[in-house]
């Protein structure tokens, strides 16, 4: 039992990483297109362990998002009809075949499936 743990532990953390750069990949995508379609005016930023979406010139980040030291994604986002932050966590569930997935939390019901596409939607669009 505890080497079935100790395997997933290992996939959880080879993987994380890749499912973080996944999803920075799409939501650079996105604001990439977000920005020629309706000149947003955004930019991100980046480290190796987070990255931060930005309104150009501004300081205060509209998205920000990190890895875990328990191999999950952190985001903080503003929400703009509310004027507030909200965070969560995006979980990453490892896969034998080398290609992770990542769950949203979708209270009350269970965590949900969801692409890099559509997790990047959903991170961005509430700050418009």
């Amino acid at each position: 039992m505890d080497e079935i743990k100790d395997r997933v532990s290992q996939l959880r953390k080879t993987q994380a990483p890749l499912a973080f750069h996944n999803l920075q990949d799409a939501v650079t995508e996105h604001v990439e297109d977000l920005n020629r379609r309706l000149s947003a005016g955004l930019a991100v930023r980046e480290t190796p362990t987070t990255f931060e979406v930005h309104e150009l010139e501004k300081v205060d980040a509209l998205l920000r998002v990190s890895l875990t030291g328990e191999n999950n994604i952190h985001y903080s986002q503003l929400v703009k009809r509310h004027n507030e932050m909200q965070s969560g966590v995006i979980y990453v569930r490892a896969s034998q075949d080398g290609a992770p997935v990542i769950l949203f939390s979708d209270f009350p019901r269970s965590n949900v499936q969801v692409s890099y596409q559509e997790a990047s939607k959903r991170l961005l669009n509430c700050s418009f």
